[in-house]
């Protein structure tokens, strides 16, 4: 198994967010991180996360893709969470409204395997086609599928 099928699992993957605002979708990707046993203190967790601002801590890489992180002790390996928003998030300091937002946690010890995995989100998001076939997914599965091809090739 790649890390990042370890680390994106399917329950973690929201194609239908409910939110339009940034903070909010962040609260609504942490929260089946509640009971996930790679995380340790979940308070803690959602504190790192939310305590930086988007202009901090998140890389918006095409127009239409934000990866938000953190360093934190709360999990014990990278984990990552994704939702899709067809409505777009508002997002200070973006100039378009964002669709795809990943949420990564890194452990502090964690340093080489995370930026291969986010690099590879990263290019994979940068291709037009790939990201109009992750907008367009129609379940996790095929979310995942899209993704993990496109960090293999």
């Amino acid at each position: 198994m790649s890390t990042l099928s370890a680390s994106l699992l399917h329950k973690d993957v929201r194609l239908e967010l409910k939110s339009s605002d940034h903070h909010d979708v962040l609260e609504e990707l942490l929260l089946p991180l509640r009971s996930d046993n790679r995380v340790h203190d979940w308070e803690l967790l959602r504190a790192a996360i939310l305590s930086h601002s988007p202009d901090d801590i998140s890389r918006e890489v095409p127009s239409q893709m934000l990866l938000h992180h953190s360093r934190t002790e709360s999990v014990s390996e990278l984990v990552l969470s994704a939702g899709r928003s067809i409505a777009g998030i508002d997002v200070p300091g973006t100039k378009n409204k964002i669709h795809l937002v990943i949420l990564a946690a890194i452990p502090e010890a964690l340093n080489n395997e995370y930026l291969r995995i986010l690099g590879a989100i990263s290019r994979v998001c940068r291709d037009s086609s790939t990201l109009k076939e992750l907008l367009e997914s129609k379940a996790p599965d095929e979310f995942l599928n899209l993704l993990e091809k496109g960090c293999r090739a």
